[in-house]
């Protein structure tokens, strides 16, 4: 089976690593696999030598009707000149490029919805009209949570199937024992509409006011970053870290990890820290993911999302219960097996090949 996965670029964002993931599993089990980029010709995610990278320069950042038109043909004319059997995209801009390129074409398209449906907005009614067509057009779905599944027609769930991210194994590099540091620690594009740091920020500074000698960091960057270094400006024990790739330096020892998030899918984030035994507090972020991982108090702690004082108090009892807190990060680590990368590749394999 030939496969052609279509996406903006190779970015560091949970999509990105989701999409090289499921490519790299298919290549590897023998499938015939291309990854399409049509922006920009950055690689920031491990892709396997077994895919084929394609990168065509059609359209800038800003898109544009001139340039989404281009990239439309380019790609229909590429699918027509390779004869894939099956076209992949997990994001709105390459989902409706997508549609357009493949319309009419002996090829099967398989849409993933990445992040929380019940909280998008495309700007205006034609583009929310567009951009519901364009999903429409998919011949099978794949999301992460059932809540996200439920918010489409019952034509689409019929031929969806829920299957959330796996767990990549990361590999702690010093034993946690005897060596947490006073650090909580977020991990997220620095994003005030999605991510809502600010609502952390807010939160930290009552734990510091209880708690002076812990540090909050930062680790990311994003549109909001010198919104963000203001509201934290009157308090040094805020620390932006900027973006990093050594993701268990930054958490393994940590007190605990926040996600402060209004919507997510199934952050990856939570799922690195939880793998690695870290204890992790949460927002019940739309639509479901993080309450799919976390059984409160047993193996983690999840709050309701955008309340200040509920996210302040929950960190707060990871510190003052230092014993309970190391057990919920010993649980969490069972998420391992569940969420094991056989497990999930084996969803997605069984699922794509069901489409035929």
């Amino acid at each position: 089976m030939k496969i052609l996965f279509v996406n903006t670029n190779i970015g560091y964002g949970g999509a990105s690593k989701m999409m090289v993931w499921v490519a790299n599993i298919l290549s590897e089990k023998g499938y015939d696999v291309s990854f399409l980029t049509y922006r920009d010709d950055e690689i920031l995610q491990p892709v396997s030598r077994k895919v084929k990278h394609i990168h065509l320069p059609l359209e800038p950042v800003s898109g544009g009707r001139k340039g989404i038109m281009g990239t439309v043909k380019a790609i229909r004319g590429f699918i027509k000149k390779e004869r894939f059997d099956l076209a992949i995209a997990f994001l709105i801009p390459s989902q409706l490029r997508l549609s357009l390129a493949a319309a009419g074409l002996p090829i099967k398209i398989l849409y993933s919805q990445r992040g929380d449906p019940y909280s998008y907005s495309g700007g205006s009614r034609l583009m929310d009209y567009i951009t519901r067509w364009s999903f429409r057009q998919a011949d099978g779905y794949v999301f992460q949570t059932v809540g996200a599944k439920a918010y489409y027609s019952s034509e689409i769930q019929s031929i969806s199937k829920v299957i959330p991210n796996p767990v990549v194994p990361l590999s702690r590099t010093s034993d946690r024992e005897g060596a947490v540091e006073k650090r909580i620690v977020n991990i997220a594009r620095l994003d005030v509409r999605q991510k809502r740091q600010d609502i952390l920020i807010d939160a930290f500074k009552s734990v510091s006011s209880q708690f002076p000698d812990y540090i909050l960091e930062l680790y990311g960057d994003g549109p909001d970053k010198a919104l963000l270094e203001r509201m934290a400006s009157d308090n040094s024990r805020i620390r932006f870290k900027g973006k990093t790739s050594d993701v268990v330096s930054a958490v393994q020892n940590a007190t605990c990890t926040v996600l402060s998030s209004d919507s997510e899918g199934i952050p990856n984030a939570l799922l690195e820290s939880m793998s690695l035994g870290v204890p992790s507090v949460s927002t019940d972020c739309s639509p479901g993911g993080a309450a799919m991982l976390i059984d409160n108090y047993k193996n983690g702690i999840i709050t309701p999302k955008g309340d200040v004082s509920a996210l302040a108090e929950a960190v707060k009892f990871i510190i003052q219960n230092p014993e309970k807190a190391e057990d919920m990060g010993k649980n969490a680590m069972e998420i391992n097996n569940i969420y094991s990368e056989e497990r999930i590749a084996e969803q997605w394999i069984e699922y794509i090949e069901g489409m035929f």
